[in-house]
């Protein structure tokens, strides 16, 4: 077979590929010529802004600097006469003349007097509102005693004609006087309408000195309108002035008396100095926006075909030769990529296989191509490699496991096998449920081999956990059993008190007083053996302790006896850390019996937020172990403190935060349940976390029938007589009936008779009698 290196594939591609960049790159010239675009009218907006915006500053210096000066013009500080003639009008008159867009000039005194000069040129209105020659150039205005004058200058402030009105000029309610007298400072007004000319404006004002006189300008906006044309640099571009509600207040073209809409919300974002682009009417616009003084905002705006122009039509001639060329390529561009693309497909194909761990599938591709069939290759050895180490590695998991669990078989001669045998009862409850029809198993299935992998682990980790607990709470025979039966340290009680009793007799003896003193040591020792007898059978646990016989240890530990020595010395450092640091005065009595403050040791770093967190509802006991003789003594039941019962209960909880800290691949993840739930109930009156039913999953409930079966087959507990099948098959329908356990799969266990194979391979002979399931199915 002919065959072909990956590298003449790659060359026919480029040589592909190259046609196809051309393209690109007429995409390219048309992403940059738009760029471009976009950055040469950012820069003309920012220059037409800038220019604007200077414009504004300098006016706005310039008036603030002619106020400045005022102040210390003497000629504002005289009381107004009413006459046009005042020392102040050649300075009114030489401002007008520097800004054409000043509409007034006026100042009061603290005679209730105003003097105002009017810029006539700012708005024809005002030849018609105040009746003025032709050749008016200002109107002079004085209110003085509840009196106007009126006079109308040329502009050589010849006087053209001038009358007096009844009419007087209220500027103390004005806002800019108000405004004026509070401040120490300048003032500003915000943009508000003339009255006189219906246009607007806004007015600098500033106190002159503190007797109330008042200096004032008013500005309108009108002349902006001309100074905003000649900013202009072609006929689609508008520039406007608008305030912070969108009002249009000055324009390069047509007044509108709104901008966009979209505009708004982008100055409303604050998207300023910028460029932005939105559409009305079917037309792309590209705009700016430039704060100004004053609450005042500039916009300049152009229409994207405008600006666009003179790059498209060169860039659509290059993107129909591109879209030519990469039409014309498409049979090739399938062609060669199809040679390449078939045997990447095959080996992703293959490559699946390993994915779905199905190794022995894996087979080599069919191609030319020298590098595909060496990664064939590969992949092929790789699996096989992967197969053999995963069996490897199964065999380890499987070894730890066993080895985990006949480590805590062999922790206590109490658990025998059950760790091991566990898992065979388990097994065999899933598979029936498999393989049956009935509900509730027609619809459940366990079978793929990671499924019974992972459930086969959590049956054999189920107790775990137990290598945390101690064995002499496991293994704990007599109530006063810890790492030794305490017994014999209250035998040797006893019989201090024996030779205590003695030595009295004795004392009595040497007084000649031998006949009483005999009845007397008869008696104690009588007394003393019937009580420690008392105790030695209190202490093994195997009856109930009725209120009598507590009452009676209580009675019994009255009884004192004198300690000569140190109790602590000889005590290693974690014990001494229980007792009192006071210092004692030896001899001492002590009680027979005690409970103490050193037999309590306490629970400490323990996490009880995360307890409940995690769901467990078991009940925590205040200490973690409480060594008092009286309080295990007085045990009602058995030879188990609730603080031991809690100890030996919590190695489910271990079991749980141990299997969840490993790191289980997505296959195993449900291996923490299964081995934490063994003890759970129907009901939630089991533990650790208190599930009930439908918490369970089969499984879980499984492995609750395979713990409690093995327990009672069991037949070496040292501690109990092996029950036989009927017994044990007895005791688990009681718990049917009270709900501990699955009546469905107690019913399938029954039926398939799956205790038998067990039964015949760990139970001995006379174990195995005669099983009547109907009696166990009616439950």
């Amino acid at each position: 077979m002919f065959k072909q290196t990956i590298k003449t594939n790659i060359l026919s591609v480029f040589i592909t590929l190259v046609v196809i960049v051309s393209s690109s790159l007429m995409i390219s010239q048309y992403y940059f010529g738009k760029k471009l675009a976009l950055h040469t009218t950012k820069k003309d907006f920012i220059l037409i802004a800038n220019n604007i915006a200077k414009q504004f500053s300098s006016s706005d210096k310039q008036i603030k600097n002619f106020l400045e000066i005022a102040k210390e013009n003497e000629n504002f500080h005289t009381p107004i006469k009413f006459d046009y003639k005042n020392p102040i009008l050649h300075d009114f008159i030489q401002l007008t003349n520097i800004d054409k867009s000043i509409y007034s000039l006026y100042y009061t005194d603290n005679n209730d007097s105003f003097y105002e000069l009017i810029n006539i040129k700012t708005s024809d209105l005002l030849y018609k509102k105040y009746n003025a020659p032709s050749n008016t150039r200002w109107i002079i205005i004085v209110t003085k005693e509840h009196k106007t004058l009126l006079s109308f200058l040329d502009k050589t402030k010849k006087l053209l004609s001038q009358h007096i009105s009844s009419e007087s000029f209220h500027f103390k309610n004005k806002i800019w006087y108000q405004q004026a007298l509070k401040s120490d400072h300048i003032i500003t007004t915000q943009l508000y309408k003339f009255q006189t000319i219906y246009t607007d404006g806004f007015t600098y004002a500033t106190t002159l000195n503190k007797k109330g006189f008042v200096f004032a300008i008013d500005f309108t906006i009108d002349t902006l309108n001309k100074f905003l044309k000649l900013q202009k640099t072609d006929n689609y571009t508008e520039i406007f002035i608008f305030n912070k509600e969108g009002n249009i207040l000055a324009s390069s073209g047509d007044m509108d008396t709104k901008i966009d809409t979209v505009l708004l919300n982008a100055f409303q974002q604050n998207k300023v100095n910028v460029i932005n682009f939105y559409k009305k009417d079917g037309i792309g616009y590209f705009s700016a926006f430039k704060p100004l003084k004053n609450g005042l905002f500039l916009a300049v705006k152009t229409t994207s075909k405008h600006l666009f122009a003179p790059y498209i039509q060169s860039i659509e001639y290059s993107f129909l030769i591109a879209l030519l060329v990469l039409i014309l390529s498409i049979p090739a561009i399938f062609f060669i990529t199809n040679k390449i693309v078939k045997p990447i497909k095959d080996l992703i194909f293959e490559n699946q296989k390993i994915k779905n761990r199905e190794f022995t599938k894996v087979q080599k591709i069919d191609t030319r191509i020298v590098e595909f069939i060496e990664l064939s290759n590969s992949l092929v050895g790789m699996s096989q490699n992967i197969d053999a180490y995963q069996k490897s590695q199964a065999k380890l998991l499987d070894s730890i496991v066993k080895l985990i669990a006949q480590a805590v078989d062999a922790k206590s001669h109490y658990t025998g096998g059950h760790c091991e045998r566990v898992p065979e009862i388990a097994q065999l409850l899933i598979d029936a449920a498999n393989n049956s029809q009935k509900e509730p198993f027609k619809n459940f299935s366990l079978q793929s081999e990671d499924e019974l992998k992972e459930f086969s682990i959590g049956a054999w980790l189920h107790d775990c956990g137990k290598v945390t607990t101690p064995e002499y709470v496991v293994d704990k025979a007599t109530k006063l059993e810890t790492i030794n039966n305490r017994i014999h340290e209250i035998r040797t009680r006893f019989e201090l008190l024996w030779r205590d009793a003695q030595i009295a007799y004795l004392e009595e003896k040497l007084q000649g007083k031998e006949e009483d003193a005999l009845e007397v040591l008869n008696t104690k020792q009588k007394q003393l053996l019937a009580d420690f007898e008392f105790i030695a059978s209190v202490n093994l646990g195997g009856e109930f302790m009725s209120q009598e016989k507590i009452q009676r240890v209580q009675d019994i530990a009255q009884q004192e006896w004198t300690r000569h020595f140190d109790k602590k010395l000889g005590l290693g450092a974690d014990e001494l850390q229980r007792y009192s640091d006071k210092e004692e005065k030896l001899p001492i009595q002590e009680k027979l019996l005690s409970d103490k403050a050193e037999h309590i040791v306490k629970r400490e770093h323990f996490d009880y937020a995360q307890y409940k967190i995690d769901g467990f509802t078991q009940e925590i006991p205040h200490h973690l172990y409480n060594y008092g003789e009286i309080y295990n003594l007085c045990i009602e039941k058995g030879t188990l403190t609730p603080e031991e019962r809690y100890k030996i209960n919590e190695h489910v909880i271990m079991s749980i935060k141990m299997l969840e800290k490993i790191p289980f691949p997505q296959t195993m993840t449900r291996v923490p349940e299964y081995a934490g739930t063994h003890h759970e109930t129907l009901i939630g009156t089991g533990y650790p976390r208190g599930l009930h039913k439908e918490q369970l999953s089969i499984p879980a409930r499984i492995m609750a029938i395979a713990d409690i079966f093995e327990a009672l087959t069991a037949s070496d507990r040292p501690y109990k007589k092996a029950k036989t099948l009927s017994e044990s098959l007895k005791i688990m329908s009681f718990m049917v009936k009270d709900e501990h356990i699955d009546k469905e799969l107690f019913e399938l266990f029954l039926e398939k008779e799956l205790y038998m194979p067990y039964a015949k391979k760990h139970l001995k002979p006379e174990q195995i009698d005669t099983i009547n399931i109907k009696e166990y199915l009616s439950c």
